[in-house]
């Protein structure tokens, strides 16, 4: 799962987390058909380093395998600080898992201590009824090319909010849930 935090108008932001859904039997394969787009050199990609040519070919490649993301987002007034939206956009997406029978998600690194945050908003969650069974783990970027997915949808979804929707166009077919939680604001 790979998060983004965009600016909405001038009083607004939206906070977008995405996650692949990816059979634990896939994984691998899907792993090595997504390390061909790296770059010589380049230990991960990242939506906003990428020339327009290389968006498209990372777009082609997430098409070619399937429906498999979800994207949940949580629109309010703009603030410096935006745990709080991660939060409730977490909950969002850890409810969806859990209805979906998906006990296992990994989220990129940040620092050691936002990823302690997020194990213990988990644990907290789950001591409310959340169930038990969902496991989160970090792993950096670089190490698991299964998050580049998810940080292709988020560029795409910000790029569309820009005017360019081409991106996103081609990869709506792989979207399973594109939701804001409850909580946000109306546009």
């Amino acid at each position: 799962m790979d998060e983004s935090s965009a600016n909405r108008g001038p009083n607004h932001q939206e906070y977008l987390l995405c996650a692949a859904l990816v059979p634990v039997e896939e994984c691998d394969e899907i792993r090595e058909q997504l390390r061909p787009l790296l770059l010589p050199g380049q230990i991960k990609f990242h939506w906003t380093d990428e020339s327009d040519r290389r968006k498209h070919d990372i777009v082609r490649r997430i098409v070619e395998l399937g429906p498999m993301s979800i994207v949940y987002s949580h629109l309010d007034v703009r603030r410096k600080k935006t745990e709080r939206y991660r939060r409730k956009t977490l909950e969002s997406v850890y409810h969806s898992l859990v209805d979906m029978e998906v006990f296992d998600l990994t989220l990129e690194c940040r620092t050691n201590a936002q990823d302690r945050y997020d194990v213990q908003h988990i644990v907290g969650l789950q001591g409310q009824g959340l169930d038990k069974r969902l496991r989160i783990s970090h792993l950096r970027g670089g190490d698991e090319p299964l998050l580049w997915i998810a940080d292709a949808v988020l560029g795409s979804l910000n790029a569309e909010y820009q005017g360019e929707d081409s991106y996103i166009a081609a990869l709506r077919s792989t979207l399973l849930i594109e939701e804001r939680t409850p909580e946000s604001l109306d546009l």
